[in-house]
C-alpha cells in the first residue's frame, strides 16, 4: 500500500516536471516569436521612412539633444516605477527590480499593432511571482487610464498657453473637462464597471481596493511624469529650433496630445505615423513648417532609440544578476 502511494507521488512529480518543462519551452518560443514580430514592424517602419531620414538637412545641438534623451530615460524608468506602485496598491506586485525589467521588456510590445502585446510581455514575470493575472490585467488598464489622464491634463493646461487667441473662449470648457476627469477616476465608478465585467466573464476579484485619495495621488504622479517627458521633448525641439520658454507648456501639451492619439490609434504600432501628424499640425503654429516636419521625424528616433537602449541596459543588468546568483549557488 505504501509502495503504491510512493509510486503515485513519483508519477505525479514526473508529470508536474514535464508540464513545467513544456510551459518553459512554450514561453521560450513565444518570446522568440514576440521579438521577431517587433523586429519586423520596426524594420518595416524605418525602411518605409528611410528616404525621410536620409534627406534630413538639419543642425542639431547635441548637448541639448543628449539632455532630451536623459529626460526620456528618467520618464520611462519613473513610468515603470509607477506601474509597480499600481500593482502594489492592487495587491499583485512582484519584486521591484523584476517589475521594472518586465515593464521595460514590455515596451517592445507597443511596436506590434493591438497594444495587447505590452500586457502579454509582462505576464511571464508576474506568473512566476505568483501574482493573479486578472489583477495584473486590471492594473494594465488602470495604467493606461492614468497615462491618458496625465497626458490629457497636460494638454488641457497647455491650451491656456496656445500661441493665439483662438481657444480663449474655451477656457471654462477646459476647466470643466479637467474636473470631469477627476470625477471619472473615482474607484467606486471604476469598480461599478468592473463588477459588470465580472458577471460577463464569470470571474471574481477584479475590483480594486484603491481609495479615491490614492487614485488622485497616482494620477498626480502621472501628471508630474508627463511634465518630465514634456521637458525632454521641449529640449529636443530646442536642439533643432529655438522656442521661447514661454511656449514650453504648449510644446509639452502638443507632445501629450500626440501620445493620446497614438494610444487611441489601437492598430497603429506605437502610434507610428499618427503622432507625427499631430506634432506637425501643432508645432507648425510656433515654427516654420519645414522644422515641424524635421522634429516630428526625429522625435520618433528620439523615442525608439532611447527605449531600445533602456531595454538593452535592463537585459544586460538582468543577465549579470542571474550570473551572480548561479555563481553563489555553485560556490
Amino acid at each position: 500500500m505504501e509502495e503504491n502511494t510512493q509510486v503515485k507521488k513519483e508519477d505525479a512529480e514526473i508529470l508536474e516536471n514535464e508540464q513545467k518543462g513544456g510551459k518553459k519551452k512554450w514561453m521560450k518560443y513565444a518570446k522568440i516569436g514576440f521579438l521577431l514580430l517587433v523586429a519586423v514592424f520596426l524594420v518595416r517602419y524605418f525602411y518605409k521612412n528611410y528616404d525621410s531620414y536620409k534627406n534630413l538637412d538639419v543642425e542639431i545641438n547635441w548637448l541639448v539633444f543628449t539632455g532630451a534623451v536623459l529626460f526620456y530615460f528618467l520618464y520611462k524608468v519613473t513610468l515603470a516605477s509607477l506601474w509597480h506602485y499600481i500593482t502594489k496598491l492592487n495587491h499583485c506586485s512582484i519584486k521591484y527590480f523584476k517589475a521594472i525589467t518586465a515593464y521595460l521588456y514590455s515596451i517592445l510590445g507597443k511596436y506590434i499593432p493591438g497594444k495587447v502585446f505590452m500586457l502579454l510581455a509582462r505576464v511571464p514575470a508576474y506568473e512566476e511571482g505568483g501574482a493573479p493575472i486578472r489583477k495584473v490585467t486590471v492594473c494594465f488598464f488602470l495604467e493606461n487610464i492614468c497615462t491618458l489622464l496625465g497626458a490629457a491634463f497636460l494638454f488641457l493646461v497647455s491650451l491656456f498657453f496656445f500661441p493665439n487667441d483662438l481657444l480663449n473662449d474655451y477656457k471654462w470648457l477646459t476647466i470643466g473637462l479637467v474636473i470631469l476627469f477627476f470625477i471619472c477616476i473615482n474607484p467606486k465608478i471604476i469598480n461599478f464597471f468592473l463588477k459588470i465585467l465580472e458577471r460577463f466573464i464569470k470571474k471574481k476579484d477584479l475590483s480594486i481596493p484603491i481609495t479615491y485619495g490614492q487614485m488622485i495621488k497616482v494620477v498626480l504622479l502621472f501628471i508630474c511624469n508627463w511634465l518630465v517627458v514634456g521637458v525632454g521633448f521641449y529640449m529636443l525641439v530646442c536642439s533643432i529650433y529655438p522656442v521661447p520658454t514661454s511656449e514650453f507648456l504648449y510644446v509639452a501639451g502638443i507632445y501629450g496630445l500626440s501620445c493620446i492619439i497614438g494610444i487611441l490609434a489601437v492598430f497603429a504600432p506605437s502610434g507610428l505615423g499618427v503622432r507625427e501628424g499631430i506634432m506637425l499640425l501643432g508645432l507648425g503654429l510656433v515654427m516654420p513648417k519645414e522644422y515641424a516636419v524635421i522634429i516630428s521625424i526625429i522625435s520618433r528616433l528620439w523615442q525608439t532609440v532611447a527605449e531600445l537602449i533602456l531595454i538593452a541596459i535592463a537585459f544586460i543588468v538582468n543577465k549579470i544578476m542571474e550570473f551572480r546568483k548561479k555563481k553563489k549557488k555553485t560556490a
